[in-house]
């Protein structure tokens, strides 16, 4: 890989983005070939941290997806908007409408969350390409969830023990945030799911809490009050600052996340009229245990 044409360094540096989760890289060209070991750095790098940002980047939707096709196979989303040609990259834009509501701006992943837990098998990792960012909010926020798991009480841990939870598209509750408009067959497929409130990463093998408030219906063998309260607890101990990291966006950021141990928020408080524009690519997961 050729750094003449950027300017960048010719060896790539890595450093933290925060005591708690994230690493951030610098002198990677994902137009060229990654040099020999690189990606096994990079992925290793998201392992251990959670959260990797390699910063400066100039690509379009065909390299984005190339590059991501590196970390797992990419879901296709037709019902989604998306770049033409390329259904596996779907587009978060400032111009977003609720079109179920007041029309208002739709803030994708306002409230926490991770994504797709409402599979069977949800999601692995989200990318997000920043091809626009405002000056001011627009941030994302991660909260890590192996931390926050460690740090329960053993009587919490022992309690949480081979409890599962009841995830769906849209449960019936209060503040779950706007959602974009899907048809009702898209509605009807996505059956609910019932998951582990604690997994095992698949590839470090590490236990993390495993929750999602705008996709948790309830806890199975609680009654609904229990099981909501239980939720909004582990939530409110999950979010706390010393578990969170948040991310001011960079033009040409393209960060990667792991759901399968974090919860994560999109941020709509930047000013009306400042354009916030991502690309967006979700692989595929397996069944969490």
């Amino acid at each position: 890989m050729s750094s003449t044409l950027t300017g960048r360094p010719a060896t790539p540096v890595f450093s933290d983005l925060s005591p708690r989760l994230g690493v951030a890289v610098e002198g990677i060209d994902l137009r060229g070939t990654l040099a020999p070991g690189m990606f096994a750095r990079l992925r290793q790098a998201l392992l251990d941290r959670q959260v990797l940002c390699i910063r400066g980047q100039d690509i379009g939707p065909a390299e984005f997806l190339a590059t991501m096709r590196m970390f797992g196979e990419p879901e296709i989303r037709p019902y989604i908007p998306h770049v033409e040609g390329f259904p596996e990259v779907t587009t978060i834009s400032s111009g977003d409408r609720d079109t179920q509501g007041d029309g208002g701006r739709l803030v994708v992943g306002a409230t926490w969350h991770t994504d797709d837990s409402f599979r069977s098998a949800p999601s692995a990792l989200t990318a997000l390409y920043g091809v626009e960012v405002p000056e001011v909010g627009g941030d994302t926020e991660f909260a890590n969830l192996y931390d926050a798991y460690d740090a329960l009480p053993e009587a919490t841990k022992h309690r949480l023990a081979g409890l599962k939870a009841v995830h769906m598209m849209k449960p019936d509750r209060e503040g779950i945030g706007r959602v974009r408009s899907l048809a009702p067959d898209v509605r009807a497929a996505a059956v609910p799911s019932v998951h582990p409130v604690v997994r095992t990463h698949p590839d470090t093998g590490r236990r993390s809490l495993y929750i999602s408030r705008n996709r948790m219906d309830g806890i199975v063998g609680m009654d609904r009050a229990e099981g909501h309260r239980l939720i909004d607890e582990l939530t409110a101990h999950a979010i706390q600052p010393r578990f969170v990291y948040r991310h001011k966006w960079r033009k040409g950021d393209l960060t990667i996340w792991d759901n399968r141990c974090l919860i994560h928020k999109a941020n709509g408080d930047y000013p009306e009229g400042m354009r916030r524009f991502m690309r967006r690519i979700i692989l595929l997961g397996d069944v969490p245990v």
